[in-house]
């Protein structure tokens, strides 16, 4: 009897001792949670995204030019969205960043999954092809666009050889015909390769014994890649949907080293149109608040795919 009341009191007193004098359980609680950990991440996007984005909702909400930009804004509640949404040049450039997604998306979906296909078998040809793709998708678009804007010259190495053939040139980059889709064709160029690898895990993350089974049961390739492959690969390709979304409607550096909107406004998109306005145009409020109607279309486009992703994966 006296041992284990002494055995009681010896563990009553170590861990009164291990606890931190004057700390409450919820302190001790938070102190062992891994939370603290996200503080600097949590920092750097609230300086990085949220602050620009709050100062951004503001200057559509004001009246910004250059003579304020430094100052006091006045404020003009939902005028500059009015005059924006009442301007023609704004739903003709979200006409063609709509065009350019749907490009972006038809490329690399198809494109994607039959490179993706060639792809996942291994080999040293294989990674060397992967290599050069992870190559051409890390190069700075200012790289890749200004090269290819070299390529597309009206006397460039690409009019040189159509004129070795006896073919006229073709004005790639200022025919207001072809110029928003020779640019197009260049952003879906830069976008493969990511398309490729994204789609690639995702086929090579199919269950092998699905397969086989569907070799077994006698079903031919094209009926094993749309009943049992595609299936398998549609959470990942409504990622790859937004992505793309994404990208069509962030795409301002192709645009401007290439042709900076022009000739006249048949290459503005929606970030171009905003860059332009604000920073040509001086009209910052306006450019501003294109900007933020660019987000709400992005938002639209995008929040349908994320919910249909989320139930499929709780199904």
């Amino acid at each position: 009897m006296t041992s284990s009341l002494l055995q009681d009191t010896t563990v009553s007193a170590t861990t009164s001792a291990e606890r931190p004098p004057g700390r409450p359980a919820f302190a001790r609680a938070l102190s062992r949670t891994p939370i603290w950990f996200l503080v600097p991440a949590i920092g750097l996007l609230a300086g990085f995204a949220v602050y620009p984005l709050i100062v951004l909702v503001r200057m559509s909400l004001s009246d910004v030019g250059p003579s304020n930009i430094v100052g006091e804004w006045p404020f003009v509640g939902l005028e500059n969205f009015a005059v924006v949404l009442g301007d023609d040049e704004l739903w003709a450039a979200l006409l063609r960043t709509v065009g350019v997604a749907a490009v972006l998306l038809a490329s690399n979906f198809v494109l994607g999954v039959i490179g993706a296909s060639i792809l996942s078998v291994g080999g040293r040809v294989t990674e060397s092809v992967l290599a050069v793709m992870v190559f051409v998708w890390a190069l700075p678009p200012i790289v890749s666009g200004s090269a290819f804007k070299f390529l597309l010259d009206d006397r460039g190495p690409i009019n040189t050889a159509l004129g070795v053939f006896g073919a006229a040139p073709v004005s790639w980059l200022s025919s207001p015909d072809l110029a928003l889709w020779s640019v197009t064709a260049i952003i879906a160029w830069a976008a493969l390769p990511f398309s490729v690898l994204v789609i690639r895990g995702g086929l090579l993350a199919v269950p092998t014994d699905l397969l086989e089974a569907a070799a077994l049961d006698g079903a031919g390739y094209w009926r094993t890649q749309l009943r049992i492959v595609l299936p398998q690969l549609r959470p990942t390709l409504g990622i790859l949907a937004i992505l793309t979304v994404l990208y069509a409607f962030k795409s301002f550096d192709f645009f401007y080293v290439t042709t900076k909107g022009g000739p006249g406004t048949t290459t503005n998109t929606l970030p171009v149109l905003a860059y332009n306005t604000a920073f040509s145009g001086f009209e910052m409020s306006t450019g501003a608040t294109i900007a933020l109607v660019s987000m709400l279309a992005v938002a639209i486009f995008a929040v349908p795919y994320i919910r249909a992703v989320r139930k499929e994966e709780q199904a």
